[in-house]
């Protein structure tokens, strides 16, 4: 049993009369330990911080991107650029918008980079880098809008050879051109009087045409080439007889795709025209000019809104040789008859034409159209095909408004494809080509009149009208109500009748209609009914010819005799002129139905008037 001083007892080899330490207290061994890993835990988070200081700063640096192969052609490309070569802009002061350069969205970023990378999918997909418009208007890059007013010339002095007196002459050239970005940045002020102009067009247009606005407003909306808008515009208000307003619907169409193209500049960016330049020379290639020709000529009339000349270009400063000295002989001959003219005598008189200079400004100043000279300096149409969707659509939810897309659907695409996916305008439209041709080879070949020729509308407006009125059972008067050709909603078109290859008046080819084309389709007993057909208009038209000379002949005696012709009778004769004439110029045969019905009117209202005249 111990004692209660044993456990004071000297341990074994430990000197009398000395106290053994004490015991430590439970629980300190474990709180030193906690220290030692506390402080190698803040070791390793001030390394680790370090570490990813480093690393955070060596993989923002070009060098780092450009270690990758598949960058090299970027890295080659930036270190020929401005941005890179003298400003030492670093790829995250682009790629990345401001403030997003150190947050965890911007490393899972470069993860997903390296993640595509080694999983072979990198390159896979059309590569695009996006770069914010804030990242370009940082305070640091263009914040300061110093770039809004100045005046950028587009393209570059040149040297141009020309036909000058039978030889090649060069001539100096500059630009006509002066970009300034605030014109296309900021449209608000436009938009909104624009915008203001269109609704009160738009209150006055519906209420005078009452329940044919909805189709005037579905017209105005057409995204078909301007030429093919306006006709079919003019076909629907000669329909519905409302001719007067077509000034105004078709001003009320040019505000809705004026008003279309400038909401789309509200919301471009600056990628749209400034993207990566493929050659390598510099990084940002210089604005791809197809970005202007598709806004301003895509679906436009050639010289007109977005498209006109003078919106863009200034008259040249200098004189333009048209042609050189000529000489003009009088081919006369002396001892023809007057006006008879034969090979120059020796003493006929000749005279000199000195050469002849033309300004562009005095041109302009006497309003001549541009589409004079220039017709030919677009070519091609930025058109969208539904196979240029298929390219990356293939479900039918993406495809199935295109073929009746308007400008609404149009602004949906454009607010998908460019402000949110940073599409260029060649990803989806086709080229247009904006250039004069040149001018060695106008002087030596005709092809710079193939716009013109290949247009027929220019020098024939409407030139088919009355057939196609015949057709639509419209366009005379006192029938009261459109009578169609039978085939006419069946598809048929001209082809379809018109395929037996003659001659004009001046030798030149035409195709003319034959009766064959009835025959192939509904049997030979068409080829009598044909005939018939025609047989009958004939007749109803000679009578009508000859009614219309009987009240003509008796007007003109009772004028001659000094008395009055009723209003309504002489009414009656303009009518039936009119008809006569539209029947000539339009064939009957277009619409049997319609002609007879039209020319049993004219002759049932000049018998009236007949009747009126001889009443005593």
């Amino acid at each position: 049993m111990l004692t209660p001083h044993a456990e004071n007892a000297p341990s074994p080899g430990q000197p009398a009369g000395t106290t053994p330490a004490p015991a430590a207290p439970p629980g300190h061994r474990g709180r030193r330990w906690l220290k030692w890993v506390a402080v190698a835990l803040g070791a390793l988070v001030v390394v680790a911080a370090g570490g990813l200081g480093g690393a955070e700063y060596y993989t923002s640096r070009p060098q780092f991107c450009g270690t990758c192969h598949v960058m090299e052609p970027y890295y080659r490309s930036w270190s020929r650029d401005l941005h890179g070569a003298k400003l030492g802009t670093r790829c995250v002061d682009c790629h990345y918008a401001p403030g997003e350069h150190h947050t965890i969205m911007a490393k899972f970023k470069g993860l997903s980079q390296v993640a595509s990378y080694f999983t072979g999918r990198y390159g896979t997909a059309r590569p695009r880098a996006h770069v914010r418009d804030a990242a370009c208007n940082t305070p640091a890059c263009h914040g300061d809008n110093a770039h809004l007013t100045k005046s950028l010339p587009i393209g570059v002095p040149r040297v141009e050879k020309r036909l000058i007196g039978g030889q090649e002459t060069e001539v100096k050239r500059s630009p006509t051109v002066q970009f300034v970005h605030e014109k296309h940045l900021r449209v608000d002020d436009k938009l909104t009087a624009s915008e203001s102009q269109f609704h009160d067009l738009e209150t006055q247009l519906q209420e005078a045409s009452g329940a044919v606005y909805e189709s005037i407003r579905a017209a105005t909306r057409s995204v078909k080439p301007a030429a093919q808008r306006e006709r079919d515009m003019r076909t629907l208000l000669q329909q519905a007889d409302l001719e007067a307003l077509l000034p105004d619907a078709l001003e009320l169409m040019r505000l809705e795709h004026l008003l279309t193209r400038l909401r789309q500049l509200a919301g471009i960016n600056c990628a749209a025209c400034h993207s990566y330049d493929a050659s390598g020379t510099r990084h940002f290639m210089k604005p791809n000019l197809q970005t202007c020709f598709t806004c301003h000529f895509n679906n436009q009339a050639f010289n007109r809104d977005t498209g006109a000349c003078l919106r863009c270009h200034e008259p040249p400063t200098r004189k333009i040789l048209v042609h050189d000295e000529l000489v003009d002989v009088a081919f006369r001959t002396a001892g023809t008859e007057p006006g008879r003219y034969g090979p120059p005598s020796a003493s006929a008189p000749t005279t000199t034409t000195q050469p002849a200079l033309m300004d562009h400004r005095d041109i302009v100043a006497r309003g001549i159209d541009c589409a004079s000279c220039h017709l030919d300096v677009v070519q091609g149409e930025a058109s969208v095909t539904l196979r240029d969707c298929t390219h990356c659509h293939d479900q039918e939810q993406y495809l199935k408004d295109f073929e009746t897309r308007d400008t609404q659907t149009v602004a949906d695409y454009h607010r998908v494809h460019v402000a949110a996916q940073r599409a260029a305008c060649l990803d989806c439209h086709r080229t247009i080509q904006h250039h004069l041709i040149d001018p060695l080879h106008v002087a030596t070949s005709a092809d710079y009149l193939r716009p013109v020729l290949n247009d027929c509308q220019h020098c024939h407006p409407d030139h088919h009208a009355e057939q196609v009125k015949l057709l639509m059972g419209i366009g005379g008067a006192g029938v009261a109500r459109s009578m169609p050709n039978a085939m006419f909603g069946s598809r048929i078109n001209c082809s379809a009748c018109h395929i037996l290859s003659a001659t004009d008046l001046k030798g030149a080819e035409l195709v003319k209609a034959t009766e064959s084309t009835c025959v192939a389709c509904h049997g030979h007993d068409y080829e009598r009914l044909f005939q018939q057909w025609q047989s009958e208009i004939s007749t109803y038209l000679d009578e009508a010819r000859t009614t219309l000379s009987r009240v003509e002949q008796r007007a003109a005696e009772l004028q001659a005799r000094g008395s009055e012709v009723p209003r309504e009778v002489q009414e009656t004769i303009n009518l039936a002129r009119t008809n006569i004439q539209f029947m000539q110029a339009g064939n009957g045969i277009h619409n049997k139905n319609y002609a007879l019905a039209l020319l049993d009117v004219t002759i049932r209202d000049l018998d009236a008037a007949m009747a009126r005249l001889t009443t005593p």
